[in-house]
């Protein structure tokens, strides 16, 4: 009689064809059958080894995901950060990649990989650090968990089959008690049959591990419960194909087998239900502190690497001067309610305007022309067809001009950047003429009176032919000042003057801030603020305190190429314009006294002033003669107190 505390559970033959070996001679089948079945048995294990193999492979499991921190690495340090991927609204590429914009057509696998990253660890896009809930870490963690079950199953069926078929008698030979019911097992049977199961053992072993590197190698949320049901699958195979494939009179065999019966105590019990809870504890462990923890860390490092740090600017290498430009960009939340003039003009051309007709683009004829427009800076463009006329009245007003249509799509970009795209008068624009900003140059260009290019005492700042201030307005602006005076302008006889002088002043330090990025804080400028309030308090004389501009090491005289025009204009004294024998350039004409210019110009058909009064020029056209030829034709009383300097 069993002891109570023992209790006898039945262990079944599973439908499978590793249990061919137990019925094979006995099977009452013909050779073909026989042939089949032995085929289906090595074909069902080597197609799970094949699994093994595959799932491992280097093509299937791909690289580890922690070499992808170098790849971003490399991305972002060249291609995120490069000029030439700005859109429209001049946003950079890791901006884009980073705030998942769906329209790029660049670097749409870095994209999709940040994608994944944040839903597989619950990130926002502007998050880098890990939350306590991390949705993809956990399912995956179940998935593997799904995965050890599945595989600690079949660990507990092999081993509860060869201990069932242990307990059957063995002999020299097998012998049945009935169909299905063994009296005896024979030795080879019973060896075979051992080294079946085992095989069986090491190949679930084999698949319990590249099943977990693969489920801990997929970063794809969505794929992770689809990865699992697809590894049930592989271990299913030898049960698929004995269903499936097995030939009837040999299943019929194997499904006839009896269950054979295994003792069961108390201790017995105890003792495998704890191997057990530690056996699946140590799988979860394994994989967590192996895979799917660093592969949590590698893909916050991943993000880092991809989004984290300054986003905004680009940059392009400038080959000839062996030094980085750099630009700053503009933020995707700046540009959310506003339009840039590009997005603007190409939406106002999609759906109101003719094709190639437009009022905020300047189309060209070919290819080449196109490539020259786009790359002319303002220094050509107003050396070249460069009027000194104010255009609002062409576009606003009645009047026509031969270049109106060449001018269009520059007046209504101006009126655009000043808030006014359907055309904004120079008055209203007229804020923008001392702006810092790149956007003033066309208001300069398309407005240039109203901005007092060709004033001879109007605040200098960025008066200059690159920055939209036209050639033709220059040339008046040297034409006035022969006629004028060559003295020092005295702020106190106008508050005018005085509050353009001061704008100067005011303007510029913030102008070499934005600019040249200095930094007026460094010792070797500390000074600078100081001189700046003196300056704008006594006027001209200020320029012999400090005669050379700090930042750009010219004169101030002479001004700057790139930032302000000649202060000479309003201290030609304090400059030494009246003293000097050879006047410079930048000096007004007015302090040549009644001379000659050095410098006759080369667009008339008479080569000097010699010429000039032998071809009766200087009656014909005495206001011409007086600048270049006062001395030569007897102009000096149309000069400035009769061209005399004081």
């Amino acid at each position: 009689m069993l002891d109570p505390e023992i209790v006898e559970e039945p262990v079944a033959f599973l439908e499978t064809a590793w249990n061919l070996v137990l019925v094979l001679g006995h099977t009452n089948c013909g050779p073909a059958d026989l042939i089949i079945a032995c085929f289906l048995w090595l074909g069902s294990g080597l197609m799970q080894i094949s699994f093994f193999f595959i799932l491992l492979s280097d093509d299937f499991l791909g690289e580890p995901f922690g070499n992808q921190v170098e790849v971003a690495k490399a991305w972002r340090e060249s291609i995120a950060h490069d000029f030439k991927h700005m859109d429209l609204g001049d946003e950079s590429l890791v901006s884009r990649v980073c705030r998942a914009d769906r329209t790029l057509i660049l670097s749409t696998s870095q994209m999709q990989m940040l994608d994944q990253i944040n839903a597989f660890l619950g990130l926002g896009k502007e998050e880098f650090e890990a939350p306590y809930f991390q949705p993809g870490v956990l399912l995956c963690m179940m998935c593997i968990l799904l995965w050890c079950l599945y595989l600690l199953n079949e660990f507990r069926l092999v081993l509860f089959s060869l201990e069932a078929v242990s307990q059957v008698p063995r002999g020299p030979r097998t012998q049945w008690r009935r169909r299905g019911g063994f009296q005896t097992i024979s030795y080879g049977r019973f060896g075979v049959y051992c080294f079946m199961r085992l095989a069986r053992f090491f190949i679930a072993v084999g698949l319990l591990y590249a099943g977990v590197q693969w489920l801990a190698g997929t970063i794809s949320i969505t794929e992770l419960i689809l990865n699992a049901v697809a590894l049930s699958a592989v271990l299913q195979i030898d049960e698929m194909v004995f269903a499936a494939l097995m030939p009837k009179k040999i299943q019929i065999c194997i499904q006839d087998l009896e269950a054979i019966k295994v003792r069961y105590s108390k201790g017995r019990s105890q003792t495998e239900s704890v191997i057990l809870v530690v056996a699946i504890s140590l799988l979860m462990l394994w994989p967590w502190t192996h895979n799917v923890g660093p592969l949590s860390w590698d893909m916050l490092e991943v993000k880092r690497q991809y989004c984290g740090g300054t986003q905004n600017f680009v940059v392009a290498g400038n080959q000839i001067q062996g030094v980085t430009v750099g630009l700053v960009t503009s933020e995707y939340a700046q540009g959310v309610n506003q339009t840039s003039l590009t997005r603007f003009a190409v939406r106002r051309h999609i759906w109101e305007e003719p094709l190639g007709s437009s009022n905020y683009i300047r189309f060209t004829k070919d290819r080449s022309s196109f490539v020259t427009a786009r790359d002319m800076d303002m220094h050509q463009r107003n050396t070249h067809d460069s009027l000194c006329m104010d255009f609002d009245d062409i576009f606003l007003g009645n009047a026509t001009h031969e270049l109106q249509e060449f001018y269009r799509p520059y007046f209504y970009s101006a009126s655009f950047e000043a808030g006014i795209p359907e055309g904004a008068s120079c008055a209203e624009m007229a804020h923008l003429c001392h702006s810092l900003d790149s956007q003033a140059r066309l208001v300069r260009h398309v407005c240039p009176r109203t901005c007092g290019c060709h004033l001879q005492h109007t605040n200098p700042l960025l008066k200059l032919v690159g920055e939209g201030c036209s050639k033709a307005c220059f040339t008046e602006q040297e034409y006035a000042m022969r006629f004028s005076a060559c003295k020092d302008v005295d702020l106190e006889e106008s508050p005018h003057l005085r509050e353009a002088w001061e704008g100067f002043w005011d303007s510029y330090k913030p102008l070499m801030e934005q600019r040249v990025g200095m930094n007026f804080s460094s010792p070797s400028l500390s000074f600078v603020p100081d001189f700046l309030t003196y300056v704008k308090k006594v006027g001209c004389p200020g320029l012999s305190v400090v005669a050379i501009d700090p930042v750009t090491r010219s004169p101030w005289c002479s001004g700057s190429q790139l930032y302000y025009g000649p202060l000479a204009n309003w201290c030609p004294q304090t400059c030494g314009c009246h003293t000097s024998e050879t006047l410079p350039t930048w000096c007004p004409r007015s302090c040549e006294g009644c001379k000659d210019t050095a410098n006759f110009p080369t667009h008339i058909r008479v080569s000097d002033c010699a010429q000039s009064l032998q071809a009766g020029l200087c009656e014909a056209y005495p206001l011409e003669s007086a600048v270049y030829c006062a001395e030569t034709c007897n102009l000096c009383s149309a000069l400035h107190n009769n061209g005399t300097i004081d």
